[in-house]
């Protein structure tokens, strides 16, 4: 058996089991690890630390099922495939980890509450485009003329100043569509740069734009005030044009391309996010499609819509997660080459970030609409809150919207929960109509924390052979 671990975090509470369980009828092993088989290889995840293990055949079976089987109904479970020596073997060498702390035996810590530092601003409620998908198209709070006044955006600064805590910052410029109401953009980046440098905050901006209404200045602009951007955009020019048009039907894609090509060649901090409809269920296909726009940073997410057209059924999901699967698979050259999602579960497990909930919505980031409400989420409008007018800070705010993931009982005896969180809310609500994760959701979790698990045991092979060599 070989290791490839990442350690536990430092002053981690462990226990030290006694040889005696050995012996015992009813003991189980106090582990939470997920045990899975890759070409050929087995591998081992331990959930709560993220420690990776390479294991061979007799030491996966047994590890498989030491945290539910006493170490007799092992032996009984596995006759035929393993002598009871392996067992006992293998059995003993795992209990010599726990001792040794290589396997995690304690539960993980309750966090307390993060900081309140993300602000979700909807300049614009309106859009130029008419996407038939688009899950904004029936909410009121997303209607024309329904932009952000100037003055209002000092309001809500005002306020986000005041109750935002800690040294990091960051604000998302959101619509509708946030470049109709471009004046009011430029104005709030300037006066956010202005605070963050004042208050020594660590500032990041984030733009999401259908990409029509950028140009030369506005792109100069972005990229002078360091505002990273992403446009949506669905796949190759067929494939994008044929849900995001105009609300007129023409297409968007010959005014999006050109204003693709500025962000490149202006050094722009841009990426190209994709909707998979029912139309293009195969993320390889619609990935290669943003690369060949010019997108050396890109990724998707599956539509969540009512939309007939576009939403996927249970047929669907099944060619989707086919389809998916080989794309988690496919050989990929260079770190720069991996999909941006498993990047990011890598860079997860190897830093030990824990995802408690799905996301930060109502917790460490709301979204304030143009008159002043508040919302936990720019995707589900409930009754806002509360209201910049009211002055509460996020404390004051108490949420009830989002639950963590632990305390989520489709969710806590999940062996990914913690590079999960329980998944987007809206996704789920407008899927089955229900909080929790859509069970397809899951599936594509698992299939990618595995994979990145793989590229993770990968990379630290051929770096440990470069440097033997």
């Amino acid at each position: 058996m070989t290791a490839t671990t990442v350690p536990a975090s430092a002053g981690e509470s462990r226990k030290t089991p006694s040889a005696a369980p050995v012996y015992q009828t009813d003991y189980l092993m106090p582990v939470e690890v997920h045990v899975f088989a890759r070409d050929g290889q087995h591998y081992a995840f331990d959930c709560r630390s993220y420690a990776i293990f390479k294991l061979d055949r007799g030491a996966a079976l047994v590890l498989d099922r030491a945290a539910r089987m006493s170490l007799p109904e092992i032996v009984e479970d596995l006759a035929g495939e393993l002598s009871e020596a392996e067992i006992r073997a293998h059995y003993l060498r795992f209990l010599e980890m726990l001792v040794a702390g290589e396997l995690s035996c304690e539960p993980v810590p309750r966090p307390g509450r993060p900081p309140f530092k993300n602000l979700v601003l909807m300049l614009a409620g309106g859009c130029n485009m008419g996407c038939s998908y688009c899950f904004e198209k029936d909410v009121p709070i997303y209607q024309k003329p329904n932009v952000m006044t100037r003055e209002r955006a000092d309001e809500v600064l005002e306020w986000f100043f005041r109750h935002q805590e800690g040294p990091k910052a960051h604000v998302q410029l959101y619509g509708g569509e946030p470049l109709l109401n471009w004046e009011v953009l430029t104005h709030v980046v300037e006066r956010i740069d202005a605070w963050a440098a004042r208050e020594g905050k660590d500032l990041s901006k984030y733009l999401i734009t259908n990409g029509t209404l950028l140009n030369e200045e506005r792109v100069g602009f972005l990229v002078d005030h360091g505002v990273t951007v992403q446009v949506s955009v669905d796949g190759d020019r067929r494939t994008h044009d044929r849900f995001r048009t105009f609300k007129n039907g023409r297409p968007t894609m010959p005014a999006i391309l050109p204003n693709i090509k500025r962000l490149a060649e202006k050094g722009a901090d841009f990426n190209l996010r994709a909707v998979l409809t029912r139309a293009n269920k195969d993320p390889d296909a619609v990935t290669r499609g943003l690369s060949a726009l010019g997108g050396e940073r890109v990724s998707f997410e599956v539509v969540a819509t009512d939309a007939r057209e576009a939403q996927f059924d249970e047929a669907d999901w099944e060619e989707f997660l086919a389809h998916y699967d080989r794309y988690l698979g496919r050989a990929f050259e260079t770190w720069t080459g991996l999909p941006d999602e498993m990047k990011g579960t890598i860079l997860k497990i190897l830093r030990q970030q824990r995802v408690v909930y799905g996301c930060g919505a109502g917790v460490s980031e709301v979204t304030v609409a143009p008159d002043g409400n508040i919302y936990e989420c720019q995707r589900i409008y409930r009754d806002p809150y509360s209201s910049i007018a009211e002055d509460k800070g996020p404390t004051e705010l108490d949420s009830r919207f989002l639950t963590m993931v632990d305390d989520r009982p489709v969710c806590q005896d999940c062996w990914a929960r913690y590079l999960c969180g329980g998944g987007c809310l809206h996704q789920s609500q407008t899927g089955h109509g229900s909080d929790d994760p859509l069970p397809q959701y899951c599936r594509m979790k698992h299939a990618l924390v595995e994979a990145a698990i793989v590229r993770i045991d990968e990379i630290r092979s051929v770096a440990a052979r470069a440097v033997e060599a």
